[in-house]
């Protein structure tokens, strides 16, 4: 084997050109299918990093109706009485996002990301602290629960990885320490987790402390259900030998029981199980393996091109075969002497791929929506290393097997008459050279048509109007923290609303700020949440069904011109809308009106939408969820200008937005010093989010037809090539009897023709069926989109027949003369 080897190295060494294309095929196809299957492996394959990690199973609650809220947040009674009740895991835990503002001596306030999670939660993971204790029931009670373990990464960064950190105290300040709340104090840390832990999993950054759950006054106990918060979500492990079926089951029976009890709980709300993995991985395990499956088709193509490539070198090699037959060569041993330069083309290939995957892993990881779960953990680890090695080896057995066993025949020494060049085996090895073609073109087809339907939908996505312009718009939170639960929340509600009007005063003067506005409450539009409530017209009907429903905020006056929304009728809010005793007006959308006026004006009527206003003004509808989000109806109140709790300014800037943002954060924190002032957003930023998915989509299948373009252009090239050769002598003796270069070009560029019909036809064919697999995937364009077909036929003809073209040509200028000699 090793003397094979050897020898396949002098022999690739002596054609640099069949080698270097060999070469970039291969490092092109390997390096596109590892530096893809690294990201699925970490997002979607990879498990989840803890013991039996499958008997981990998340508990929900759903929506069987599909209108309203949803999505699988559970409310804090339900978790107890589920907890209480159930007999299927070994036991329940709730977790629950929770930010701690800490206002720790001599330092600047800084906000943890922390989650609120049961005493349970960590034997549920079977995952233990490298330093103290986790939390007991006692600490999930008010007065004992300021207690708090920490994660080993802030260990490190904020206590200098000091090995006597438990037993110390932090000091949290929500809303400055002046602040009335139940968790304004000192809180002792108890805990440090291992490096590497992560809870929840797959968060874009990772939690970095945990605290008892106690769910506040507003979630708990249960009342009478006129107020509902859905803030939690639930873990369990199941019991040995019990099925997740079984859990279902025995979940389904304790809610059906609630529900006759509590009915107003479980009006529109039941229960699901859910596995960890499943619910982490969510629907981006789809559309990775969409991208698996198409760089797969690379790989394919790149494997196919080579194995044309090497059929029609050993073809060229035929006599050099025959002469070691001769000699007594055996099957296996030339077999071997071929695959030996498979495996040879296969080893470099990989490691070229290697490198150009590690480049494009951070690529993409700069493409990809940075929500994606896990995106962080992909790399070339030994996992992803392990299976391109077996790639490399499985590619170079599959394109150096055909070849083999077709060369490798001891018959073969009757080509030492034959000289390689005519005759039935010559025939034979063409019509196997132009099958191998035929089908990589169908592949590319087939990929081509992928890529044109994926950038059309994505140019379909940014051509949608979205009722706003968002460029130059620059958004902050400001949050001036109230405790809900003080008896003098009134006040502090007051003292919040003056603090954010002299927020906004030191904003206007900015330079480079045309417009500043504020979002009282209610969703900033490009973001995702949003707050709704019934819309009822004076001595009319109400609209109290989900789907009916209007979605609610306030604002000030310069809302609509900052994002620039047009007014169709009425007018815009005044400074005066927002003092106190003014008249209670609203502003709807042009969608509130048709579905609530029925193409009456629902100008100046009267309406209750947080209470009795008058409607002043129509605006026309914003896309608030963003491209792929329905036109929805709105209704937008004047925000108070007496009592508030928070908001978010939106800044229309002459400029970059990003060029004022030291000066907005240093406004903010000159008012607010004992508060962190949040990181700004561009709503281009926000908007960029809302496609990211769809965006990177298109990029990969763009890039993946080029790719296709050029491997099967590549390989038209060699084939045309290689096959002008071989009958170099046979177009000699033509031209010799008269025939004129254009008939020689024609003749092999018909003949390259031939095999791009047959492969575009098949491979639209299998476009044709592939393609309604996809059709989840795009947006607003059909799976048999016949420009798009045309358009993939079209480009690879041309791309086909200019890589025949250089061949042809060459053909045509053969001097028969000294070919005859």
């Amino acid at each position: 084997m090793l003397s094979d080897l050897k020898f396949a190295v002098r022999s690739l060494r002596s054609t640099p050109a069949f080698t270097a294309v060999a070469l970039i095929v291969l490092m092109l196809g390997i390096g596109a299918t590892t530096a893809i299957y690294s990201i699925v492996d970490a997002v979607a394959l990879r498990g989840m990093p803890f013991d039996q990690a499958d008997r981990l199973m998340i508990v929900e609650e759903t929506n069987p109706t599909g209108k309203g809220l949803g999505g699988g947040y559970v409310a804090a009674p339900n978790f107890y009485d589920w907890r209480a009740q159930q007999s299927s895991f070994e036991d329940l835990a709730a977790f629950q996002g929770k930010s701690l503002t800490v206002h720790d001596a001599g330092q600047e306030p800084i906000a943890l990301r922390g989650q609120m999670v049961s005493s349970s939660l960590f034997q549920i993971l079977r995952v233990q602290p490298i330093r103290g204790r986790t939390f007991t029931p006692e600490n999930e009670v008010a007065g004992r629960n300021r207690v708090a373990v920490i994660s080993d990464a802030l260990w490190r960064s904020r206590y200098g990885a000091d090995p006597g950190v438990i037993g110390k105290t932090f000091t949290v300040g929500i809303g400055g320490p002046s602040a009335s709340s139940p968790d304004n104090g000192p809180w002792e840390i108890i805990g440090v987790m291992p490096p590497g832990f992560e809870f929840p999993v797959g968060r874009l950054k990772p939690i970095e402390i945990w605290v008892p759950f106690l769910p506040s006054a507003q979630e708990y106990p249960r009342g009478d259900g006129s107020s509902r918060n859905y803030n939690a979500q639930v873990i369990g492990r199941l019991k040995p030998g019990v099925s997740r079926g079984q859990a279902y089951a025995n979940m389904e029976q304790i809610t059906a029981s609630l529900k006759s009890q509590y009915p107003r709980w479980f009006r529109d709300r039941w229960v699901g199980i859910t596995p960890l993995h499943e619910s982490v991985v969510g629907k981006a395990r789809n559309w990775m393996f969409l991208l698996l499956g198409s760089v797969a088709f690379v790989l394919l193509i790149a494997c196919v091109n080579v194995a044309n490539l090497m059929l029609a070198r050993a073809t060229a090699k035929t006599r050099d075969v025959g002469v070691r037959a001769a000699l007594g060569a055996s099957r296996w041993q030339l077999a071997r002497g071929l695959l030996a330069e498979s495996l040879v083309l296969s080893a470099a290939g990989t490691l070229l791929g290697l490198a150009v995957a590690y480049w494009g892993i951070e690529i993409m990881r700069a493409a990809l929506p940075a929500t994606l779960p896990r995106l962080k953990d992909a790399g070339l680890d030994l996992r992803v290393l392990t299976t391109s090695a077996l790639a490399a080896v499985g590619t170079g057995v599959l394109f150096g097997l055909v070849p083999a066993l077709k060369f490798s025949r001891p018959g073969l020494a009757g080509t030492l008459r034959e000289g390689g060049r005519t005759g039935a085996a010559g025939m034979a090895r063409e019509r196997i050279r132009g099958a191998l073609l035929i089908a990589e073109v169908a592949l590319a087809v087939v990929l081509l048509v992928g890529s044109g339907l994926f950038v059309s939908s994505f140019v379909k996505l940014t051509s949608v109007d979205l009722g706003l312009d968002f460029d130059n718009v620059l958004t902050m939170r400001v949050n001036p923290r109230v405790n809900f639960s003080s008896p003098t929340r009134d006040q502090e509600m007051a003292r919040a609303a003056v603090l954010i009007e002299d927020v906004f005063a030191r904003v206007r003067r900015i330079p480079g700020v045309e417009t500043a506005s504020f979002l009282g409450n209610g969703s900033v539009p490009l973001s995702t949440g949003w707050s709704r409530t019934t819309f009822e017209i004076a001595g009319g009907p109400k609209f109290d069904d989900p789907d009916d429903q209007a979605d609610v905020k306030s604002v000030s006056g310069d809302y609509f011109k900052a994002l620039r929304v047009p007014v169709l009728k009425g007018r815009e809010f005044t400074e005066a809308d927002r003092d106190p005793g003014a008249e209670p007006v609203v502003i709807i959308n042009d969608i509130a009106e048709q579905r609530f006026f029925k193409g009456e004006s629902g100008l100046g009527r009267q309406v209750k939408v947080n209470g009795d206003r008058r409607i002043v003004g129509v605006v026309k509808a914003v896309r608030l969820g963003g491209p792929e989000a329905e036109l929805r109806p709105e209704a937008i109140t004047p925000a108070s200008r007496t009592s508030a709790f928070g908001g978010t300014m939106i800044l229309r800037t002459s400029g970059d937005p990003s060029s004022i943002v030291p000066d907005v954060r240093a406004a903010v924190r000159a008012v607010l010093p004992d508060v962190v002032v949040p990181e700004a957003e561009t709503m281009e930023t926000m908007f960029g989010r809302l496609v990211a998915q769809r965006k990177f989509n298109m990029i990969v299948l763009a890039l993946f037809g080029v790719l296709a373009i050029v491997i099967a252009g590549v390989g038209i090239y060699g084939v045309m090539a290689y096959l002008v050769e071989q009958r170099t002598q046979e177009i000699g003796i033509r031209m010799a009897l008269g025939a004129q270069p254009g008939q020689v070009l024609r003749m092999v560029l018909s003949r390259a023709s031939l095999f791009m019909a047959v492969g575009i036809t098949i491979g639209l064919a299998a476009g044709w069926m592939l393609s309604r697999f996809v059709e989840t995937f795009l947006f607003r364009v059909e799976p048999h989109n016949v420009a798009v077909y045309a358009g993939a036929s079209g480009l690879l003809l041309l791309a086909g027949l200019l890589a025949a073209a250089v061949p042809a040509r060459r053909a045509s200028k053969v001097d028969p003369m000294l070919v005859l000699r």
